[in-house]
């Protein structure tokens, strides 16, 4: 007789692990969403991102950006700042904003207002007690240059034997110099009429000028900032039309080496350069090539990074030296923004003049700032210019930049001019960074996952308050954004303790673990990760890693 084998109760499934390192690839709006389809052109994996919002990537992880803080108020607060730029020459340093009709000098305001007493880094003051210390916000007490028609300043900075200068055309007013010490409209530029010039760069030891909505090139003699011009039209090199929007030097060594050249922009995408630095002289002047990229989204939005010209067009953030090697179809691939494509058009469709761009060479940073359209939430691009990651950073509504001694300074509405990654919350308003990694069907991509619990890993100088939650199926549903945090910056007021630590002693990085409870299901899943900052000192973090607990289920037949 035969005995039924005895029944086993099944073993139970353990409970699975998921690690997704920090999204050091940034930011990625061009590509399958699902993590193992995800690679970079060299074929290698991509660490990124679905969602990075005011995280900025490093090479070794995710810093948590800094706020923002008033610096100087300009005119009467109705109106917005349209242009800030400076001057350095030795020991003269010189900060300038401007409205739609007047110059500032903000580089040492002086009219106080209520406001909180700021260190000569941005960091809110305290006393003894944690009490904040209230102040004198420094403000001009009046324009440099009243009575003027735009703002809209283009400013080429120039050294002749008479000393060094910059020159500052607009297109409706007469041209401007500042000599370090005080403005004039002399010496004069003649032979055209000066106000139809909009435009204003150096290149081979003379200043180039763009005449308005012309294709026309005026230039001075060399080592000179007024006097008479000379008329290079170009209106019969490029085929498309429109007007020349900007200028400046290319070269494919890095800075002005021997094959630096001459580059002429138009509004309709076409790329003249030239070679040599004399026009009127054939043999001194060649024509280099005529190209086309993507069209240029307005007169402030390229950069010289290098020897290199990074323009913001309509296809995207395109190296000069890429649109130079490939015809203009198939440079969308080659663009720096190639990695937020999607994200990039979509800007681009909200608006296509007056963006705005800036490198903070220090940082590793380039910020890229379209025009904000009304009731959206402001947004700058940001990516590091080492390795190429993204990320967006809102809540910071920019209408020019600048970074002025190694400090970022933007304009916005009602006559601010703010700087930024200071302090912890951006102008007193807290804001939180959130980070979703690429979706990841863990290995089985037709089994429902439950998630259990996830956990964060930061480096920091104080434990932060994160809020984590399950995110599935390609679709990002934040839970409300978690309390302020504390996490306090290295060497600043206010994060000592009077009698137990010295001030200028920097404060310790430590590792911090938090597991917390993340119910929920799907077929691919990925992290939510939420910290919120409103302190005084601006954060000191760093996302190291987000992990998952789940469990797997039958597969789906």
């Amino acid at each position: 007789m035969r005995i039924p084998a005895a029944r086993t109760n099944p073993k139970p499934r353990a409970a699975q692990t998921k690690t997704f390192p920090a999204p050091v690839s940034g930011w990625i709006a061009n590509t399958n969403l699902l993590t193992p389809n995800a690679r970079k052109p060299d074929g290698s994996i991509v660490m990124g991102a679905t969602m990075l919002e005011n995280w900025f990537p490093t090479a070794t992880g995710l810093r948590m950006r800094g706020g923002s803080d008033i610096f100087a108020t300009i005119g009467d607060e109705s109106k917005d700042v349209i242009s800030i730029f400076q001057y350095l020459n030795g020991g003269v340093a010189k900060l300038f904003a401007t409205t739609a009709d007047s110059i500032f000098d903000i580089t040492s305001p002086t009219a106080p207002v209520d406001a909180y007493l700021t260190d000569d880094q941005g960091n809110t003051l305290v006393d003894q007690n944690g009490n904040i210390l209230l102040g004198a916000q420094s403000i001009p007490a009046g324009p440099d240059v009243d009575l003027l028609a735009s703002g809209d300043w283009s400013v080429q900075q120039f050294s002749t034997p008479g000393g060094t200068f910059l020159r500052c055309v607009n297109g409706v007013d007469t041209p401007l110099v500042f000599d370090g010490t005080s403005w004039s409209t002399s010496p004069a530029i003649t032979g055209v009429d000066p106000t139809t010039l909009s435009f204003a760069f150096a290149s081979k030891f003379r200043l180039w000028f763009i005449q308005k909505n012309t294709m026309n090139i005026w230039y001075l003699p060399v080592n000179s900032i007024g006097g008479a011009a000379t008329l290079l039209p170009l209106g019969g090199i490029f085929s498309l039309g429109g007007s020349l929007v900007f200028g400046g030097t290319w070269s494919i060594e890095s800075g002005d080496g021997p094959s630096e050249q001459t580059v002429f922009v138009t509004s309709e995408g076409e790329v003249a350069t030239y070679l040599g630095s004399d026009p009127s002289d054939a043999t001194n002047w060649q024509r280099q090539g005529v190209f086309r990229v993507g069209k240029p989204l307005g007169p402030h939005a390229f950069e010289r990074v290098g020897g290199d010209m990074l323009m913001a067009t309509n296809i995207g953030l395109i190296p000069l030296s890429s649109a130079f090697q490939r015809d203009v179809a198939a440079l969308s691939l080659a663009a720096v923004s190639y990695p937020i494509e999607t994200e990039w058009n979509s800007a681009v469709a909200s608006s296509t003049v007056d963006w705005q761009t800036t490198l903070w060479p220090t940082k590793q940073m380039m910020l890229v700032a379209p025009p904000n359209p009304s009731g959206d939430v402001p947004q700058v691009l940001v990516v590091n210019v080492r390795t190429g990651a993204w990320a967006p950073y809102t809540g910071w509504n920019v209408t020019c930049m600048q970074v002025f001694q190694d400090r970022l300074f933007f304009g916005s509405d009602s006559g601010k001019i703010v700087e930024a990654e200071v302090t912890g919350a951006d102008q007193g308003n807290s804001y939180t960074a959130t980070c979703v990694p690429l979706f990841d069907p863990l290995k089985s991509p037709a089994a429902l996952k439950t998630g259990l619990e996830s956990r964060i890993v930061t480096r920091a100088t104080s434990a932060p308050n994160p809020k984590l939650s399950l995110q599935n199926d390609y679709v990002v549903s934040l839970p409300a954004a978690p309390d302020d945090t504390t996490i306090t910056a290295a060497n600043t007021w206010g994060t000592g303790v009077w009698g137990t630590a010295q001030w200028g002693t920097a404060a310790d990085k430590q590792t911090f673990q938090s597991w917390q409870s993340t119910p929920g299901a799907g077929y691919s899943l990925s992290v939510a990760a939420q910290i919120t900052s409103g302190n005084l000192s601006a954060p000191d973090l760093e996302l190291v890693q987000l992990d998952i607990l789940y469990d797997v289920g039958d597969v789906a037949t």
